[in-house]
């Protein structure tokens, strides 16, 4: 018998060699380029790397842009359907006057609540209703033509708006806020390391947030502050400025 051999051609072996050293290679390439990236031994990924914290903190005054009344109205009749249809009449023309002046529908709110006067021996069968209106305004101007006719409406308490922002004002004022509280955190912690003799490195963690304190209207003709609904003339509004408070707490990594 014959035996037959089969002889691989040599450059397959070489093919093979090639092949297995550029494998080699890419994954050489990956490993460097993910130590590179990652930096292990970068002292800024270490769990007890040293750190120092260091807070900025940002105030902003601005004229208000958004006025909020919140008048108050009760009813009380021993019958509650009296009561209810004296409610619901004074509500639909308040809201109608309201609207005359210029108030956007949208941003007029009305509720209504009760409470039962059977502990009162007086009127046994008495029941209160309240009627509270959220009315918003985005000017001065017409503000106080608000604030003129609701005096003339009789309710109860003060009728004197809240002067704050709207939300559209209020985030770019925090816009501006935050972007100054951080530059004076960065400048405090600088300034740390110089007279400390370290380096600031990475920021480890940014915690951030906002104070903000509404100013109410003050009507400061006759020493008044407030309008009260003794008199049918209201007072002059006063705003003044709103205060934004900003601060901002980062901490870094240090060298």
């Amino acid at each position: 018998m014959t035996q037959e051999t089969t002889n691989y051609p040599s450059n397959n072996k070489l093919r093979f060699s090639l092949d297995l050293r550029i494998v080699i290679v890419l994954l050489l390439t990956i490993i460097v380029g993910m130590l590179f990236i990652w930096q292990p031994w970068s002292s800024d990924t270490n769990t007890n790397a040293r750190t120092v914290e260091v807070r900025g903190e940002a105030k902003l005054t601005a004229n208000p842009d958004e006025f909020v009344f919140y008048p108050t109205y009760e009813f009380k009749n021993e019958d509650k359907n009296t009561a209810i249809a004296e409610l619901t009449s004074k509500s639909n023309a308040i809201v109608a006057k309201l609207k005359e002046l210029g108030v956007p529908e949208s941003k007029i709110k009305t509720n209504s609540s009760t409470y039962d006067r059977t502990y009162e021996p007086v009127k046994p069968d008495s029941s209160t209703y309240t009627l509270t209106l959220t009315v918003t305004v985005d000017n001065e101007s017409l503000a106080q033509k608000v604030q003129d006719y609701l005096v003339t409406t009789t309710p109860t308490g003060n009728v004197s708006p809240q002067a704050t922002f709207s939300d559209t004002k209020r985030k770019q004022l925090e816009s501006e806020a935050r972007e100054k509280a951080i530059k004076e955190a960065r400048t405090k912690a600088d300034q740390t390391a110089k007279e400390l003799g370290f380096s600031i490195g990475k920021v480890k963690t940014v915690a951030d947030g906002t104070g903000f304190s509404v100013l109410p209207i003050e009507a400061r003709e006759g020493g008044n502050a407030g309008t009260t609904t003794d008199s049918k003339t209201s007072l002059g509004m006063h705003p003044g400025e709103n205060e934004l408070s900003y601060m901002v707490t980062v901490t870094y990594f240090i060298h």
